[in-house]
């Protein structure tokens, strides 16, 4: 009985070893290995790159592809083109004139929405510096063209304002119009009803 133990010893050894052995040597890929002595890296196998070029199609990438032929106008095709002619706006050091620093959100954005109905040409910012809301005005490259803003302004009764170092936007664009004012009391009259 001894011997038959020790023979079943034996073959469970050999059958571990063996497995090992075939497990470790199926860990790694066949040729590709590199044992450089900085590093054991996995060397993939390279392919040429006319193999991709191949079977790539652009047109699986690109869903909006829009042809028009040589003799289409934005006008036939339905589109409508701006062709702006101005530069691209860029910021530069200048003056605003500033009428009101407050803590209040919505005593600036009141000022704001009066001031853009008032001077609907003129570019009306509100910066946040906190804790402060601020109501500027304009884009003036030197102090003495703020000052004729600054003089109309105060003219039309905002005493308070005054001229400010910021960065302002060189060739801004023309301001676009206003959105039209929704009369409020008409809705109300029609619910009443």
């Amino acid at each position: 009985m001894g011997l038959h133990v020790q023979k079943i010893k034996q073959f469970s050894l050999s059958l571990t070893l063996f497995l090992f052995v075939i497990g470790v040597s199926g860990f790694y890929p066949s040729g590709n290995l590199s044992l450089e002595s900085d590093s054991l890296q996995y060397q993939p196998h390279k392919e040429k790159l006319s193999t991709f070029e191949r079977s790539f199609k652009p047109s699986f990438y690109d869903t909006e592809v829009y042809r028009y032929k040589k003799n289409d106008t934005p006008k036939a095709s339905g589109i409508a083109i701006d062709n702006p002619t101005s530069a691209q706006p860029e910021t530069l050091q200048g003056f605003r004139v500033q009428l009101i620093a407050t803590s209040e959100y919505d005593q600036a954005i009141t000022l704001r929405n009066e001031l853009n109905l008032k001077y609907p040409d003129l570019w009306i910012y509100t910066v946040y510096e906190a804790p402060m809301y601020k109501v500027r005005a304009g884009d003036f490259s030197n102090r003495y063209e703020a000052k004729t803003l600054l003089d109309k302004i105060q003219t039309d009764g905002y005493r308070a304002a005054w001229i400010v170092p910021d960065k302002v936007i060189k060739n801004q664009p023309p301001k676009p119009p206003l959105p039209a004012q929704i009369d409020s009391t008409a809705v109300q009259s029609n619910i009443e009803e």
